[in-house]
Parts: structure tokens; C-alpha cells; sequence
């Protein structure tokens, strides 16, 4: 007994497998059979034995070639792809946010069949950043669902609201693969779920269809064109005749409050400066439109000059649009939002933001690493070109597979990594691109240094003490308002 006290549990357990191990040897020595071996099978001929173990080598190859199971499956799904390529040029602090290559990776292979053309079509636009803004998106989504449910089939056997919401949730865990889901997409989508839930169970499905589309109409009107309606009213009051209004990126909000106070309020005499930034440049849009409508009292600069706007011309208020405001009263915008907010406040010009309540989140985030969206950041790098410029997935799929099939044997691969390795180390020289090449000689070089990172992120967070108003459907309100806006949100 003391001997048994004196053992550790990895000494029992050693023990426990060398007997198992004795019991099995042992077990093969009696039925005299290798352990792969059926025991109760009737002997072999002499005369087949070739033919058996030929039998044997081919049962072998099939099983090889077996296809995988499902825990394999399930690797595969979750292995990112190019995780290392990806990874080395994000900087560390902002590895957990996942970039497109990753959420493509995590797609179920068959999640493809079940995906509606229309909402394809959506993901596509907004990857590529055809559709831009959050009620643009927002309400693209609303009108593509329209069609999904009026299109939707319920099986057998199966209730129509409980089998619309989970094809619904495959829709939108595509539509999570482009680029992630707004604050105002999120809103929507929750409203939509629990509309769905309380229809009649006696309805007949067309009935059905039919109502979900007529108050998805009326989300649309109530939520957006009416709040922008109400938001231009609020906001044009602090607009006079000589205003000089300065704006960053492009909204379609200020859009319209800008061309409601020269058209319709007659204050021809506004001067609108616009801010913009890459890679997007979202100002030209605005810039664009102002222009083409009339107002031709603009002035256009890139925020590195910020600096010198602010020093040399007078300006009475800056107007900004939101992605969204946070509970505690903070402004998540478009990167480049804060640092326009502090220079503002420092020379003491009155911040305005317009933003509507299905922007309003319940959210509370006190920086801009924690959450954000990672852009790519080969986008950065297109210095020669207006707009980052997406390829759909089926269209990178077949360029990839062209390259793979044009691609040079390993022979004249080390010859040429010969030659150009000779020719970098006697001059290293960057070239304006221009001519054939799709990839700049900048973009490769820089792509190749592996210490280099890149960073690409979307939106950046505003203290709260920064904004003077919020100008919401329900009137101008202070920051600290955001909560009970989101309280009564919620309660109608």
C-alpha cells in the first residue's frame, strides 16, 4: 500500500497503458492474426493469394483518395486565406480585426447555392465601394430584401415566418462577407426580424409578402426620407446669408441641406469648403453634385492643408456627417473626423453633426482600435488613381487561376530572381507607372519590404466634448442626449 501512495497520477496512468499495451500483444500471440486481420475470415487458397493482396493494394489507394470529413471540412472553412501575407502587413494592435481574405476563408462552401442573385449583386456594389454611406446602404439592403421575400419559396411542411428569417440569416452572413454591417443595417435588420416574427400564423404567404414589403416601404419613408426632411429643417436655421460652411468627406444629408439653403432659401451667397482624404475621396462626389446643382461657391482641399484653411479663412460652423453616435456620446465617422473636430475646437468654431436616429447605438467604445473596419491596404497604395478600384470574387478567382496557368517554370524563375536581384543591389529605382503594367513599380516595392506595415482603417472616434449639437429629427440636441434618444428609438 505505501508503494501504490508513492505513484503520481502520470505514473498510474503510464502503468494503465503498458498493461493495455501487454493485453494486446498478448490478444495477437493467441489468435496468431496480424491486428488489421478479420480473425473469423476463412483461410486463403494458395493459388489466390496474388490476387488478394492485389485487391488489398487497391482498397488501400481508394481509401487515400477518400473524400475528407467533416472535421477537415470544418479546417478548411476556418483556415484564413494568405493569413500570413495579410497578417504581416497589418500592424499588431489592430490583428483582431479581420479583413476580407479572412471572412471570405470562414464562408461555408455551400452557403453559395442558397445566396439570392440580388443580394450578390449588393455585396458586390458595396465591396467594390459603389454604394457608400450608411443610409445608402442601409436602404440598398432594404430594397434588395424587398425582392428576396416577394422571390422566397416556404418548403414544406414549415412555418413561413420561421423559414424567412433563417434564409434571411444566410443573406445577411454573406452580406457580412463584403464589408461589415453598419450601424444602421444592424438596426434595420432587428426591426425587419421582429416584424417578421409577429405576423399572423393564418396569413397566407402572398398576404405575407405583400405587408412585409408595404412596412418596409414605410421603415424607409419613416426612418430616412422624412428624418432627412426634419434634419435640413433644424439644421438650415444656423445657415445665414454670408456663411462659410466647412465639411468633411461626402453626405448625403449636407448634400441636400447645402442646395436647400442656395435654392430654396435663396442664400446664394454660402461658401461651402470641402475636406477630403484617400482613398476613397468622397468629397469629389459632394464637390461634384454641388457644382452640377448650382452652387458653384466651393472650395476643395485635401486634409493635409487643413492647417493652413483654418488659419486663413474665417469659418462659422463645421457640418459633419455620422456612421454613428455612440451611447456615450461619441462620434464614430469616417477616418479623419477627430482630427477636423480638434483643430476646430481649438480655434473655438462650432461643431454641428447631422445624424439620424437609426444611426443611434447603444454601444459605448472609447477608441477606435477595439472596433473598427480594416480597409485594404493596397488602396493606399494606388497613388495614382482617384478610387480604389475592387474586383468581384468570381473575376479574382479567374485571374488567379490565369496566373497560376501562365506562370514560368523554376528554372527561368530563378534566372530572372538572379537577374533583377543584380540589378536591385547596383540601383534602387522607382518609376511612375504608366503603360501596360496594372501594378505600379511603387506598389511591388513596397509590397515586397516585410518589416513595412500598412494600415487601412475606416472610421475614427470624436470625443464627445468636441460637438456642440447633434441635429436629429427630434431637434438640436447636446451629446449627453444620446441615450434617451435610444430610449425613445426603441420604444416606438
Amino acid at each position: 500500500m505505501s508503494e501504490q501512495k508513492k505513484l503520481s497520477n502520470k505514473e498510474l496512468k503510464e502503468l494503465k497503458k503498458k498493461e493495455k499495451a501487454a493485453r494486446r500483444a498478448a490478444q495477437k500471440e493467441v489468435d496468431g492474426k496480424p491486428p488489421g486481420e478479420n480473425p473469423n475470415a476463412p483461410a486463403p487458397s494458395g493459388g489466390d493469394k496474388p490476387q488478394q493482396q492485389q485487391q488489398q493494394q487497391k482498397q488501400k489507394s481508394k481509401k487515400q483518395v477518400s473524400a475528407p470529413s467533416t472535421t477537415q471540412i470544418k479546417k478548411s472553412i476556418n483556415k484564413p486565406v494568405k493569413a500570413s501575407t495579410v497578417e504581416s502587413k497589418v500592424p499588431s494592435a489592430f490583428s483582431h480585426l479581420s479583413t476580407r481574405e479572412q471572412r471570405t476563408a470562414k464562408l461555408p462552401l455551400n452557403l453559395l447555392n442558397i445566396i439570392h442573385p440580388k443580394i450578390l449583386e449588393l455585396s458586390g456594389l458595396c465591396a467594390n465601394y459603389s454604394i457608400v454611406g450608411s443610409i445608402a446602404r442601409c436602404k440598398a439592403m432594404l430594397e434588395v430584401f424587398k425582392i428576396v421575400i416577394m422571390d422566397y419559396q416556404t418548403p414544406e411542411n414549415s412555418m413561413f415566418s420561421r423559414s424567412l428569417t433563417a434564409y434571411l440569416s444566410h443573406q445577411i452572413d454573406y452580406l457580412k462577407n463584403s464589408r461589415p454591417l453598419s450601424v444602421t443595417m444592424g438596426n434595420a435588420i432587428r426591426w425587419m426580424k421582429q416584424e417578421i416574427s409577429v405576423l399572423p400564423i393564418d396569413m397566407a404567404e402572398l398576404d405575407a409578402k405583400k405587408e412585409m414589403a408595404e412596412k418596409i416601404d414605410i421603415y424607409i419613408k419613416e426612418k430616412i426620407e422624412y428624418t432627412d426632411k426634419m434634419i435640413i429643417k433644424f439644421a438650415s436655421t444656423h445657415i445665414t446669408e454670408n456663411s462659410t460652411i466647412l465639411t468633411f468627406g461626402h453626405s448625403k444629408v449636407l448634400e441636400e441641406l447645402f442646395l436647400h439653403c442656395y435654392n430654396e432659401q435663396n442664400k446664394k451667397n454660402i461658401t461651402i469648403i470641402i475636406i477630403d482624404s484617400r482613398p476613397l475621396f468622397e468629397g469629389k462626389t459632394l464637390l461634384k453634385n454641388l457644382i452640377a446643382k448650382g452652387l458653384k461657391n466651393c472650395k476643395y482641399y485635401v486634409i493635409t492643408a487643413l492647417s493652413n484653411v483654418l488659419e486663413e479663412i474665417k469659418i462659422d460652423y463645421v457640418f459633419l456627417g455620422a456612421h454613428s453616435m455612440l451611447s456615450n456620446g461619441r462620434l464614430y465617422s469616417r477616418v479623419g473626423t477627430a482630427l477636423i473636430s480638434m483643430m476646430s475646437y481649438k480655434r473655438d468654431i462650432p461643431i454641428l453633426v447631422c445624424c439620424e436616429s437609426i444611426k443611434f447605438s447603444e454601444r459605448i467604445q472609447l477608441d477606435s482600435v477595439t472596433q473598427n473596419e480594416l480597409g485594404d491596404y493596397n488602396n493606399l497604395m494606388d497613388f495614382f488613381t482617384d478610387s480604389p478600384k475592387k474586383k468581384n470574387f468570381a473575376l479574382e478567382s479567374f485571374i488567379k487561376q490565369k496566373q497560376l496557368e501562365s506562370k514560368p517554370s523554376k528554372q527561368q524563375q530563378t534566372q530572372k530572381q538572379k537577374n533583377t536581384q543584380s540589378q536591385k543591389d547596383q540601383n534602387f529605382k522607382l518609376e511612375i507607372p504608366g503603360g501596360d503594367s496594372d501594378e505600379s513599380p511603387l506598389k511591388k516595392d513596397i509590397s515586397n519590404i516585410s518589416n513595412l506595415k500598412i494600415l487601412n482603417i475606416m472610421y475614427d472616434l470624436t470625443p464627445a466634448h468636441y460637438i456642440n449639437k447633434i441635429i436629429t429629427e427630434l431637434g438640436a440636441l447636446p451629446p449627453s442626449s444620446v441615450p434617451v434618444i435610444i430610449r425613445e428609438y426603441k420604444t416606438n
